[in-house]
């Protein structure tokens, strides 16, 4: 029986994945682009929302066949039917991720609701991840979706609301963050004024700790690995979105082996 809920819930994470892989090129495309301009907000809604997945260079709408998760990529032989374009090998291995977070959390804490909603939250982190990487710009409408899942999450496991230790890290976050923006506006962005501290309260006491230190240990990391040879740290624009984003997810998998260890 319990094989049947991993079963289960892979594939329904595999298929939310690929909707937030899906959803966030086209906040890209239609938010981000030049075609921005192209659209009212309402056509650029609907396309983003409604439209059927199609091939990337061709436009041809996809079959159910070829969009079953992680699978449909093979069965469509790895390229569109209609023009014979190579599809990325980025869309099964980002369903793959969905499906096997989704394993993961059901392993740690065996709530199935639970573990559905935690990949639904972590989906609407990936794209705040996606359009810092590609713009240095974190979507501030995706904020409210970030808080409200992460906190039915953090309810869904602990079974409590947040206290006044969360309102303190939040309102501190804050006041640190903006200061920062102020006095020293190329270290940090405005959105970042904005997200790392609801990114804080949702860690929750005293998890933010690890939030913050394994989301700017990571940056530095992969800033001094990814930039180029001559240019230095200090000139170095980094994404902090992304890592913030990576942070969360890192704290939430902790939240859950800390459950599981508390269960044992």
């Amino acid at each position: 029986m319990e094989f049947s809920f991993y079963l289960f819930g892979f594939f329904i994470c595999a298929s939310i994945g690929s909707f937030y892989v899906t959803l966030s090129e086209r906040i890209l495309e239609f938010f981000y682009s030049k075609e921005r301009k192209n659209k009212t907000f309402l056509q650029k809604l609907k396309k983003t929302l409604l439209e059927r997945s199609s091939c990337n260079h061709c436009g041809q709408k996809l079959s159910p066949l070829n969009l079953f998760p992680v699978f449909g990529y093979f069965f469509s032989g790895k390229k569109c039917k209609t023009c014979n374009s190579k599809i990325s090998i980025y869309y099964p291995i980002s369903e793959l991720f969905f499906g096997l977070g989704f394993i993961l959390f059901f392993f740690l804490t065996k709530n199935l609701f639970y573990s559905v909603v935690v990949m639904v939250f972590i989906g609407h982190i990936y794209i705040s991840a996606i359009t810092d990487w590609n713009y240095f710009s974190l979507d501030y409408e995706n904020l409210v979706f970030i808080v409200v899942f992460g906190s039915l999450t953090n309810y869904l496991l602990q079974k409590e609301l947040p206290t006044l230790n969360e309102v303190y890290v939040l309102f501190g976050f804050f006041v640190f963050y903006l200061g920062l923006y102020y006095f020293y506006k190329k270290g940090i962005g405005l959105g970042d004024v904005l997200f790392a501290p609801f990114y804080a309260f949702l860690s929750s006491h005293p998890w933010w700790m690890l939030f913050l230190n394994s989301s700017y240990i990571i940056a530095i990391v992969f800033t001094i690995l990814l930039k180029k040879k001559n240019q230095s740290l200090k000139n170095t624009p980094i994404p902090m979105g992304l890592y913030f984003s990576v942070g969360i997810t890192i704290v939430y998998i902790a939240k859950a082996v800390y459950f599981k260890m508390q269960n044992i």
